[in-house]
């Protein structure tokens, strides 16, 4: 039975999976997302969310609560990261949109404003990112997240611009971490700041 809910939802994409398949070879490349996969399911276990389809490179997502969902897409794509620097290999990356609000619950899925904004805010998202609407930002906020705000985003489909804001995140593993990617991207620059590819 049709039912409505209050939900954050979450789209995630892996960057570049064509391009990539046709390098690695289909049985390296399916082993690769096996591996990205579990992962992404780890964190999503771990934040309290539930899977509710995979979308061919990525994942659709729900969470009763906006800060938890902003929580697992920072882990999300730290444990992205950081896999492909453990291995020493060709980065994957992945982008990640989310929206909350109403939707309607039908056949184990999901349906209604919030995953269509989701899946449009995944799509204009830049590798490395993770853009969301401002009602998420709001929800969460006083969580200890930082947002940068990029305006108004005009997305296929929908009639009005949609307020989004990119969550700002860093490596995992600290100071040690950041120092590495700030000699790499900023030099001794002062003003430097975590970028995302």
């Amino acid at each position: 039975m049709a039912r409505t809910e209050t939900v954050t939802v979450v789209f995630t994409d892996l960057v570049g999976s064509s391009e990539l398949a046709s390098r690695l070879g289909h049985d390296a490349y399916e082993a690769l997302r096996h591996e990205h996969f579990t992962a992404l399911r780890t964190a999503v276990m771990k934040h309290g969310g539930t899977e509710v389809k995979t979308t061919g490179d990525g994942l659709m997502l729900r969470f009763d609560s906006a800060a938890d969902a902003i929580d697992c897409a920072i882990v999300m794509q730290q444990a992205t990261d950081g896999a492909a620097r453990t291995a020493h290999r060709q980065p994957l990356q992945i982008r990640v949109g989310m929206s909350s609000g109403e939707a309607t619950h039908d056949n184990q899925d999901l349906f209604g404003p919030p995953v269509v904004e989701a899946s449009r805010l995944c799509a204009a998202a830049a590798s490395g990112q993770i853009v969301l609407s401002d009602l998420v930002r709001m929800l969460a906020r006083g969580k200890g997240h930082t947002f940068t705000p990029l305006g108004e985003l005009t997305l296929k489909g929908l009639p009005d611009p949609v307020p989004a804001s990119e969550v700002r995140w860093a490596l995992g593993g600290g100071g040690a971490a950041l120092r590495e990617r700030a000699e790499a991207e900023g030099g001794d620059d002062p003003t430097w700041e975590p970028r995302h590819r």
